[in-house]
């Protein structure tokens, strides 16, 4: 216990850079009040996004209320809670347990496998936290002020959103331990570690599917039960994730039957993670050390050499890094994977399709008849997609301590820039294509409009992709001791976001007045191509200056 307790705390102090906060905190004001603007402005802008989801929970629970089962806002939080947890601890998972730069000093020490698993499983469960109370607070205090609970309910809500994510973390990392372990006995060990991670992906996907979409054979006495009993509505939504039943039981039954829920979710997370924790003490450390091993090749090496412009051996170099270290491969490319996916869910069907937010996106492209509005809408979309690449707004803050490299070879800064900027770009560009290409097909758009769509959308992307790497050349994230916390846990991607989306809407609001004047479609999109045209010269200078200033200021 005091191995695990000593190795949390070295972890946790060095993941959130406590020891660094109370050093600034006594010795650099300047740089304690600049972290306190950072994270305030952080809060501000989260704050419209908890706004929306308290509006959301606050309709479902009156909609509840009226087929009297209020308690099913506590279920839906829940079970959201719950798959966010299990599709992003396969990340974490991953980067922290497998892939993380302090593997080997920690496979060193004399500390049981276990233990060294255990305590950095407690620190992605600490990362998830904000997520599980972001989601779990706001329905939990509807539903306690709409029905007047008492103290005893909070505080149990507390310990049941302490516990919910555990039982989705396991078995991520059971699903995670089992494919380093086949890893470990690979050749190609990147290559497998991503292609298992995204399958892993897309199983969990067509399982939620599947399990949403099950019905009992006699349907029409099934919804009578349903409408009967209000427990019947929670148990039949609860069981693609049976702890969001207990949960909402434990928090809304009383007596007897809300403790033997709380037991019923305290014994099923003890038993999961003594047995995740059983098959880590055997086979983690093999998994995690595999990555540090490197192939001899039986073959001699032939050298060649080839001509390429300066820009495009960045370019390249960039893409290598991406595809051989497994974190970044999957939270870069995930959007060219996603997108197309949302895309061509109209022609597939199911309950995913089906998804409210989802319908949204659905409903703006496919309930407008007007060919140009139609075509500006789905540009706007495929563009929002390319917010979700954090390649772009954490280029140099995955080069870490290895930036003095950069700093030091013959090549201008701009030019470094310009390869990382279409490394980055291809990204984007890449999922807008294959985006606009399921629309085609899914809501049957001329390819004429798609054409356009793509063109848009390309001219959109450049300047959304240049203001991110901007982000990152003036406050890069070079000290790190994990891929995820270079790429996932940095500021960075969020401002790139950000950026993105207040540079969606101003076109967005300029394309919306355009269509009201009444002019030639081709004139509007005239002054529309011609716009984001004059954006994008802008915004690649304004790139290349801020590179030459932003190398002399970078510290390794």
């Amino acid at each position: 216990m005091r191995n695990l307790l000593s190795l949390l705390k070295l972890q946790i102090n060095s993941q959130y850079g406590l020891s660094y906060a109370g050093y600034i905190m006594k010795n650099d004001k300047k740089a304690f009040l600049k972290a306190v603007g950072i994270g305030a402005a952080v809060v501000l802008a989260l704050g419209n996004l908890i706004w929306v989801y308290t509006h959301l929970m606050n309709n479902l629970f009156e909609i509840a209320s009226i087929m009297n089962a209020p308690q099913l806002v506590l279920t839906m939080a829940a079970i959201s809670t719950g798959f966010i947890v299990l599709f992003f601890g396969i990340f974490y998972i991953l980067s922290t347990l497998f892939l993380a730069k302090d593997t080997e000093f920690l496979a060193s020490l004399p500390v049981r496998q276990g233990t060294v698993f255990i305590s950095k499983f407690v620190l992605v469960l600490l990362g998830e936290y904000p997520f599980a109370f972001f989601l779990m607070l706001p329905p939990v205090i509807i539903y306690g002020t709409g029905t007047k609970q008492g103290v005893l309910y909070y505080v149990l809500a507390i310990l049941c959103t302490l516990l919910l994510p555990l039982l989705p973390l396991v078995i991520s990392a059971v699903l995670s331990l089992l494919l380093m372990n086949v890893v470990a006995r690979s050749r190609r060990r990147d290559l497998i570690t991503i292609i298992g991670s995204v399958i892993m992906i897309i199983a969990i996907f067509t399982a939620q599917n599947y399990l949403i979409s099950r019905m009992p054979e006699n349907r029409e006495e099934f919804l009578l039960t349903l409408f009967q009993s209000s427990n019947a509505i929670v148990e039949f939504m609860g069981r693609i994730f049976r702890p969001a039943v207990w949960v909402t039981k434990a928090l809304t039954s009383g007596g007897f039957d809300a403790f033997i829920n709380f037991v019923y979710l305290l014994l099923s997370s003890v038993v999961f993670l003594a047995v995740v924790y059983y098959i880590a003490s055997l086979i983690y450390m093999k998994g995690a050390t595999a990555q540090l091993e490197t192939q001899r090749s039986g073959k001699k090496a032939k050298l060649s050499y080839k001509g390429s412009s300066q820009a495009m051996a960045i370019f390249k170099n960039e893409w290598r890094i991406l595809l051989r270290t497994p974190i970044y491969a999957l939270n870069s490319l995930v959007v060219v994977i996603m997108a197309p996916f949302i895309m061509m869910l109209p022609m597939m069907g199911g309950n995913l399709a089906n998804d409210p937010d989802l319908q949204v996106i659905y409903n703006l492209i496919g309930g407008v008849e007007n060919r140009l509005e139609v075509t500006l809408i789905l540009a706007a979309v495929i563009t929002g997609f390319s917010l979700f690449n954090p390649a772009i707004s954490t280029s140099i803050s995955r080069e870490g301590k290895n930036i003095w490299v950069l700093k030091n070879i013959p090549v201008a800064p701009e030019t470094q820039v310009k390869g990382k900027f279409l490394a980055g770009y291809s990204i984007s560009f890449g999922a807008a294509v294959l985006a606009a290409l399921m629309a085609m097909f899914s809501f049957k758009i001329p390819a004429s409009a798609i054409f356009i769509v793509i063109l848009l959308s390309a001219l959109a992307i450049i300047p959304i992709c240049a203001l991110g790497l901007v982000v990152d050349l003036i406050r890069p994230k070079l000290s790190w001791n994990n891929p995820q916390e270079a790429i996932k846990q940095n500021m960075n991607s969020f401002f790139g976001m950000l950026i993105g989306v207040v540079f969606i809407f101003i076109f967005g609001i300029i394309s919306f007045l355009l269509v009201k004047t009444g002019l030639n479609e081709y004139v509007v999109l005239g002054i529309i191509t011609a716009s984001l045209i004059i954006s994008d010269y802008i915004s690649i200078k304004v790139l290349y200056n801020i590179a030459q200033k932003a190398y002399k200021k970078i510290e390794a």
